[in-house]
């Protein structure tokens, strides 16, 4: 990578410190390779029409809409870019294949992590982002990363086996491509969805079969082009924007207006400490209940009770019932919740609140849920499955190119 001159004085480099700081406090940041890659890379290069406090703000910045008005492309929030770099653990020299070019901030900071004697290619289906990237990514000297048009679906062997892959868009399935062209051994990270559940999952290759290392909740932008999965999304309650988007699969009519009605709430054994990750049990909940979406809601509008997550608060359908995960303050922590609506949605709010129990029981000190890929149809014809996977997963959802067997298993570390 060539040398990042921040042309645009001190202010930038003084704001691009102090949010590399905060992500390093709050524990986003936890190597020094990652940190170091952030505070060299200039991130307001990539968003030039940014003011510079919303370019190093933590937060999206949308770049790029469709003719309805909907966001095709931005710059993703820097938490979760540290994040799933730090999930990715990429080293000096390594081979990347980035799914999503974004801006090119991504794809620089890959660049600064894998060296001279490393690559980095960064793929996407629209022309005017790969442009947009191209164009930013020379600006600041990285001219080494190849940027191409193409659908991510079908990767881009070229350039293969690649040691990492990181999609950078959310996709449904892991397509049989990025099986071919990630090396024995790679590691693989992706926003995957799971009965409209997003999480970002790093898993590992090895013999065949995907197994995660960590998992982290996140957001993105659907993928375009052959690996697309459509979705819907009702509205909750008139005249207020409060949204229930699930698979295209579920039967999610009742939910429309299902806040307008009134609710009762199941409170919970479970308890959540002060900013303590809930992906866990979303993740849980997205597989015990087909009906599982996610609930979004603007700041300021929480209905009677606080939501657990802003933005992906798990929440389920059945029919004309609606159920959506709470919480409130209890010393030391949160205390977890379901409220249900609907004819039935007390019961359905029980049920809800009994996984939960259930997962606090099975799924916490020490022991976590593992999501293993198997390839459906691949070179053998046949889901690559055996004996030696151990116990009977806990939940099985199947995909179009893959079957994912949901296991409780101890926790790893994260990194390495």
């Amino acid at each position: 990578m060539g040398d990042h001159t921040d042309t645009s004085g001190n202010e930038a480099h003084k704001l691009r410190t102090r949010l590399v700081g905060g992500l390093r406090t709050s524990g986003v940041l936890r190597s020094e390779s990652v940190e170091t890659a952030m505070l060299a890379v200039p991130r307001h290069r990539f968003i030039p029409e940014a003011p510079l406090r919303a370019a190093y703000a933590d937060d999206v910045y949308v770049t790029k809409r469709n003719s309805e008005g909907d966001a095709v492309s931005s710059a993703s929030q820097p938490s979760i870019v540290a994040e799933m770099l730090e999930q990715l653990d990429v080293r000096p020299g390594h081979r990347v294949l980035e799914i999503g070019a974004g801006t090119g901030y991504n794809a620089a900071l890959l660049d600064a992590l894998v060296g001279h004697e490393g690559s980095v290619t960064t793929v996407d289906i629209d022309a005017d982002t790969v442009e947009r990237a191209r164009r930013a990514l020379d600006q600041v000297g990285c001219e080494r990363v190849r940027t191409v048009r193409a659908d991510g679906e079908l990767g881009w062997p070229d350039g293969a086996p690649y040691d990492r892959v990181i999609a950078t868009v959310g996709t449904w399935d892991l397509p049989p491509a990025w099986w071919d062209q990630l090396a024995e051994g790679g590691r693989l990270v992706a926003p995957l969805s799971i009965r409209g559940c997003e999480h970002s999952v790093a898993f590992d290759y090895v013999g065949g079969v995907m197994r995660s290392r960590s998992i982290v909740s996140c957001g993105f932008m659907p993928m375009r082009g052959r690996g697309s999965h459509e979705g819907t999304t009702v509205e909750l309650s008139s005249g207020r924007i409060l949204a229930f988007h699930v698979d295209s699969e579920v039967e999610a009519a009742g939910a429309e207006g299902a806040l307008d009605g009134r609710g009762s709430t199941v409170w919970t054994s479970v308890r959540l400490k002060v900013n303590e990750d809930a992906t866990q049990l979303s993740l849980w909940l997205a597989c015990a209940f087909p009906g599982y979406g996610r609930m979004s809601a603007p700041f300021g509008d929480h209905g009677l009770q606080r939501l657990l997550m802003r933005w992906a608060n798990p929440a389920v359908v059945e029919g004309a019932d609606f159920a959506y995960v709470v919480c409130r303050k209890v010393p030391g922590g949160n205390e977890i919740g379901v409220r249900g609506h609907g004819p039935n949605g007390a019961e359905l709010a029980a049920r809800v609140a009994a996984e939960a129990n259930l997962w606090d029981r099975e799924c916490r000190d020490g022991v976590s849920l593992q999501i293993t890929a198997y390839r459906i149809g691949g070179p053998t014809g046949s889901v690559a499955e055996g004996p030696e996977d151990g116990a009977e997963p806990r939940f099985t959802v199947p995909k179009r190119h893959t079957r994912l067997a949901i296991r409780v298993a101890p926790v790893v570390d994260a990194l390495g």
